[in-house]
Formats: structure tokens, sequence, C-alpha cells
């Protein structure tokens, strides 16, 4: 009797004489209490799964919500200037956000410039050995020295029979730092720069005429120009720097002066309101979508209906928790430290599903009036003497808090969601244990079933051979009784 085993294991032959086939061990499989546990745990992982995967997409949107509230806790969203100039081949200006908004005339009578020693033209290659050695001696006003006279440190450079004009120019620089002189190659001109502009002394001298003669640094072929002040006027008053990027006339003010001119130019800088407003814009837009997802989650759908669609963490008692807060803190009547509440400016409910809309000309119309105000109603903090943040307050801090909550994920802090989707994982792990020991239980059901039954059949089979035998037989002696 030929025999072909099928998909699930079980002969073919099964049931040709008890009509026991693999449906009906199939059936019998179907109808044991390990495979409805299976059935059960397997329908609770999808479920598991898809709650696991409407927590993902929450923290996906509450990650960029947070980064979206980061924005609003940072001076740039509210202090980033607008800054002008009427000429700016003349001067720029720009500013921090420490800087007051203003208006300023200057006019550029003098430039600053650098001291520099101009030596002569060297006819060794820059990269020629020049065979010379002894001691190059540079100093200059600029030099960190702890003189109280006016004279500076003298910084020593040794020169051997070995070094080029490169290797020379890359050992003075190297002293840079000490003697306050930079050192460069204009065709094969050696160049020595004071680093401070200004009027700085710069000197260069030499244990050996022949070191001062090679590097064509000699008293003969030398030029030296010396440096200037800026000189400049700055809404009348007269003022001189030794450099032309003036930082200190006017707090959190850069000035850069670039080229002098007979008549003023007008500076401005204005508080830059586009940055604020699409902070704002931008996180409003992100906790409708945020809200939105989560009311999508929690929805019950209609009951009463026969195919009714719920959403995939209905009666979640944290997303509850977190929609509530969010929902409260997102139109907060009040912020400590200042009057202003989100109301004022202009972040409020417009419809019956908690949509939050945004009104730009009243934030505009408030930033205007107080800009610092408004800074701090969404962001205020306290820090150490070292620079760390010890307190933070304000709207934005009150729901970056709520935020990290949900989202921390650290070994030392796992914050709601990092709980959640850990839980989920465990238990789908336990799921998939369970499952394997119901699946090894009916695999051992079924090869108990196919052995009782394809027993059962080889004993019919041979039943119904030993009777067509003896039926032969009867009939055969039959037929010899009658002849």
């Amino acid at each position: 009797m030929t025999s072909v085993t099928t998909t699930d294991g079980i002969s073919t032959t099964l049931g040709q004489y008890s009509g026991i086939t693999a449906s009906t061990i199939e059936s019998l499989l179907q109808a044991d209490s390990s495979y409805v546990a299976k059935t059960k745990a397997q329908t609770q992982i999808t479920t598991i799964q898809s709650q696991q995967t409407a927590w993902g997409d929450v923290k996906s949107r509450l990650t960029n919500f947070l980064t979206d509230i980061q924005a609003l806790e940072s001076d740039d969203a509210f202090n980033t200037k607008v800054a002008t100039t009427s000429d700016s081949s003349v001067a720029t200006i720009s500013g921090t956000s420490a800087a007051d908004e203003g208006t300023y005339s200057l006019k550029v009578d003098q430039l600053a410039t650098n001291t520099k020693a101009i030596g002569g033209q060297v006819s060794t290659d820059k990269d020629t050995a020049l065979g010379i050695s002894g001691t190059l001696t540079l100093k200059s006003s600029d030099s960190t020295s702890t003189d109280n006279d006016s004279s500076s440190t003298s910084v020593d450079i040794s020169i051997s029979d070995t070094d080029s004009l490169d290797s020379v120019v890359d050992k003075i620089n190297a002293q840079t730092k000490m003697s306050g002189i930079k050192a460069s190659l204009i065709d094969n001109h050696l160049v020595l720069t004071a680093q401070t502009a200004g009027a700085k002394t710069l000197s260069v001298s030499s244990d050996s005429d022949s070191v001062l003669s090679s590097l064509g640094m000699s008293s003969d072929a030398t030029t030296t120009t010396m440096g200037q002040s800026a000189k400049f006027e700055l809404d009348g008053v007269s003022i001189e720097r030794n450099t032309n990027s003036v930082s200190d006339a006017i707090d959190g003010v850069t000035i850069n002066l670039s080229k002098v001119s007979s008549d003023a130019v007008t500076l401005s800088l204005t508080n830059d309101t586009s940055k604020a407003v699409s902070a704002v814009s931008t996180l409003v837009s992100q906790y409708n979508s945020l809200m939105g997802l989560i009311n999508d989650d929690l929805d019950v759908g209609d009951p009463s209906s026969s195919d009714n669609t719920q959403g995939a963490l209905v009666g979640d008692s944290e997303l509850t928790r977190l929609q509530s807060q969010l929902s409260s803190l997102m139109t907060s009547a009040a912020t400590n430290g200042t009057t202003l509440n989100a109301s004022k400016l202009g972040i409020s409910i417009t419809d019956n599903d908690g949509t939050v809309g945004f009104d730009e000309d009243k934030f505009k119309a408030q930033l205007a009036s107080d800009p610092e105000t408004v800074k701090n109603f969404f962001y205020q903090s306290t820090k150490s003497v070292t620079g760390t943040t010890t307190s933070e307050s304000g709207y934005a801090a009150s729901l970056g808090s709520l935020a990290n909550n949900y989202l921390s994920d650290t070994s030392a802090n796992k914050g709601v969601i990092a709980v959640k989707l850990a839980g989920y994982t465990s238990s789908i792990s336990s799921l998939n244990d369970q499952i394997d020991k119901f699946t090894t239980a009916l695999e051992a059901k079924k090869e108990h079933y196919v052995d009782i039954y394809t027993r059962l059949d080889t004993a019919m089979m041979k039943a119904e051979t030993q009777l067509s035998y003896i039926t032969s037989l009867t009939s055969s002696t039959s037929s010899s009784s009658s002849s």
C-alpha cells in the first residue's frame, strides 16, 4: 500500500479502513485545550504588538514635540538680532542675545593696522638649506612679558646650518604666542608681523651678522612699517581701538570696520521676531499632530456597532494621563514669574476636539511690547557658579519636564514609555515560550493519534485480508463438494 506524507506530517493512507483521516486528527487537535490556549496566546501577541507599535508612534511624535519645546528654551529664539548697515563696505554690525535694539551713527577715520618688518628678497630657494647658524632674537610689545616697563621679553630662535627659509618661518611661528610675532614668506621676502594691531614695536637681531643677511633682515635691507590704531566716531563719541573688530564699545555688540569713510554710515540692530513666531507655530502644529495620534489610539469607536473598530490603546491609563496633562499644560492659565499666560500669547483651543490654534498677531504684539517677559514666560533658569543649571521654570520647562518623564530611557531613569515597551517585549517573550510548550504538547498528541489510528487501520486491513481469505477458502470448498 503506497503511502504519501502530507504537509501536516500525516500519511494519506490513514483512514482507508477506519475512516479516521488527517482532517479528523486536525479536528481533534483543534478541540484540544492546548490548541485553544495556543491560539489565545497568538491573539494576545498580535494585540500586544499592535499596542507596542502604537506606543512607538507616540514616542516618535513626543520626541519631535520635545525638540520643538527645547527650541523655545534657547535665547536665540527670542533675542536673535537683525543687523543692517547703510554701507556694508565701510562697516557691519552684529549682536548677541544680550544686545539691546538700537541705531547708531558711525564715521571711520582710520583703520587699525599691524606693525610689519619686511626683509629683502633672499636668492636661496625657500626649501634649500641656508648653511648658517646662530641665534635670532625677536622682540615686540605684544610678547607675553611680565615686566612692568615698556620693554618685552626677548624670544630666541636657534638657527642651524640645515635650516631653510621655510623651516625658519616654522620656528618663528612656533614661538608666536611668546613673541607676539608671526612670520610669513612673500616672494622669498621674510615678513614679520606683530599679532596685535596698533603702534606696536617689533625688532629682530642676531648674534651673527650672517644670519641676518642670509634671511634678508639686516638693518639696511629691512623696511619696518609702524602699525596704527583704529579711530572712529560712534554717535559723536571719538573712540580708538587696536582692532578693526570692536566688541567692547556697546554691550553685546560687535562692529567690524572695513574702510575709512568721510560720511557717517547708519548701523542698526532690531529683534528678529520671526524665529520666535516660527518656534511657537511649529510647537503648536506638533502638539496637534501628537494629540491627534493619541486621540486615535484612545478612540472607543461605536460600541453599538457589530463591526466596531477601536484604537490600539483604548483604556490605557498612562496614555490617558499624558493626554490630560498635555492639554492642561498647553493651555495653562499662568506661568510662575510672569503675568502672561498661553491665551495672552495667542495659544488657545479653537474647537471641541481640543485643537490648539496660534494667533500670530497677538503673539507679535506681546513680543514687541515686552520681549523679555515673553522670553521668561517660556523659559527661565538659574545656574550655579560653574554654569550648571540648578532650576528651570516656565511654559516650555513644564512641557519639557512632562515629555521627559515619558521619554527618558537611561539605566538610572526609565520613563513611562521605556517601561511600557520593555513590558510588551517581556510579555511577547513569555507568550512565545507558552506557544512553544503548547506546540510541543500538540505535536505529541498528534503523534499519539496517528499511532493509534494507524494501528487501527493496520488491524482492520489484516482483518479484511483474513476475511477475504476465509471467504475464498469457503467458496473453494463449496465448489469441490458440488462436483
